[in-house]
């Protein structure tokens, strides 16, 4: 009886082996699965510190237009208005209608119209890349993919499975092996987008 319990242990052991090494091919064969997301597109862009704008008034002879660009504190300096005026967090379109409602409710202009845009649109890229870190001009269309390439392609240290992108506040992580291996998965960048390559963990 001994002998016989002790040979059905002996089999037991190879087949939960094959079974181990079956399920481990499985996961190291088999497709990886992708567990990130690209950031939702922000619809409209709200200005932010460092933004240029261009400002342009009718209905007066008094304004000229003005090319300046948001401070640190989010705010712009206008003429006739004592204080300074918060444009970080608004949209062009918000921006115009309040500048409008300044200088018509403070009985400056009894009638005036303003138009704001935006002079540069740019995108930024930090961290472990090939040529340079810094600001880079954004073009319709320019892909997660194309950013990096335009600060000269990832370092030799770079870790591409931990790229993150900044928008509107908020940090995504993105695995850039895995748009490598199907260009499908790539997306559009944004005004504004901060792209941060970050180096190996070793």
């Amino acid at each position: 009886m001994l002998f016989k319990k002790k040979k059905r242990s002996w089999l037991v052991f190879p087949l939960f082996f094959c079974l181990l090494m079956t399920l481990s091919g499985c996961v190291l064969l088999g497709p990886r699965e992708i567990t990130w997301t690209p950031p939702p597109a922000s619809g409209a862009y709200f200005l932010k510190p460092a933004d240029p704008i261009l400002i342009q008034f009718s209905g007066t002879s008094d304004l000229q237009p003005l090319e300046i660009s948001i401070d640190e504190n989010g705010e712009i300096n206008l003429l006739h208005i004592k204080e300074r005026v918060k444009a970080m967090g608004l949209t062009t379109s918000q921006l115009e209608e309040k500048i409008k409602r300044l200088y018509v409710e403070g009985n400056i202009y009894p009638s005036i119209s303003v138009n704001v845009t935006m002079t540069a649109k740019s995108f930024y890229v930090q961290g472990e890349v090939n040529n340079k870190q810094g600001q880079f001009p954004l073009t319709l269309g320019t892909t997660m993919r194309q950013a990096i390439y335009a600060a000269g392609g990832y370092g030799t240290f770079a870790d591409k499975k931990r790229v993150t992108i900044t928008r509107e506040g908020k940090i995504y992580t993105i695995d850039m092996r895995d748009i490598d291996r199907d260009p499908s998965l790539d997306f559009t960048i944004e005004v504004g987008d901060v792209i941060f390559v970050p180096e190996k963990l070793y």
